[in-house]
């Protein structure tokens, strides 16, 4: 690989690591925007959804670039075909961060049901394992990226816990049942950011090591 090639390869990474920061920072707005109920917060991250939108094409442009313009050897491929999967995942939770501001956005001043109190911790979880699969792709660190599909489990079974807390809360309140589906929403939303987490640490093992783990398989690319 020459030297041209690897400081663009480079780039690419730097690219989505800046667009990650902007997908968790979004994302950490959003859900502060829920929680304090913030109106105004909410409009203006669903208004900057169209930044990490521009960001992702820009990303998928580059990368396209390299492949018609070099001939990447297996290692430098698996990185291309990780990113452009990656940069696509990173987009679609920009866009879980922009709806759950959506639903900030139309809860504003409305009294929460009691299952509120469960969301913002939910939230954090479920933000602090899309963080720690970037950094496992930063430092390409495969048993931090293999740790989170794991933790996604407590995830799935957190999920169905709020779920039904804000189902009995609507039988409780039945005046409160849209809010109730907005906030079942919010849950559904976070759960599949942790999801799309897995698939980020999933790449990071088919970059370093060429496994493919999806769908439980373990086979290695020749």
């Amino acid at each position: 690989m020459n030297n041209k090639f690897a400081a663009q390869l480079e780039d690419v990474k730097k690219d989505l690591i800046f667009l990650a920061n902007q997908v968790e920072d979004a994302l950490y707005r959003a859900l502060k925007a829920l929680e304090k109920q913030d109106k105004e917060e909410a409009k203006e991250i669903v208004a900057a959804d169209i930044n990490i939108n521009m960001a992702e094409v820009a990303i998928e442009k580059k990368i396209f670039s390299l492949l018609a313009l070099q001939q990447p050897v297996a290692i430098d491929l698996r990185f291309i075909v990780a990113a452009l999967r990656m940069n696509n995942d990173l987009e679609r939770i920009g866009d879980h961060a922009k709806n759950i501001a959506k639903v900030a956005r139309k809860l504003s001043g409305e009294p929460f049901l009691e299952a509120i109190e469960d969301v913002p911790q939910f939230g954090r979880d479920c933000r602090t394992i899309f963080r720690d699969a970037v950094q496992a792709f930063i430092n390409l660190n495969t048993d931090q990226a293999a740790e989170i599909r794991e933790r996604d489990e407590l995830i799935d079974k957190e999920m169905k816990r709020i779920t039904k807390k804000i189902i009995s809360n609507i039988k409780d309140s039945p005046a409160k049942i849209e809010q109730g589906m907005e906030l079942i929403n919010v849950v559904k939303h976070l759960e599949r950011i942790a999801d799309l987490a897995v698939n980020l640490g999933e790449d990071v093992i088919f970059m370093k090591d060429a496994k493919i783990i999806r769908y439980g398989l373990g086979n290695k690319e020749e």
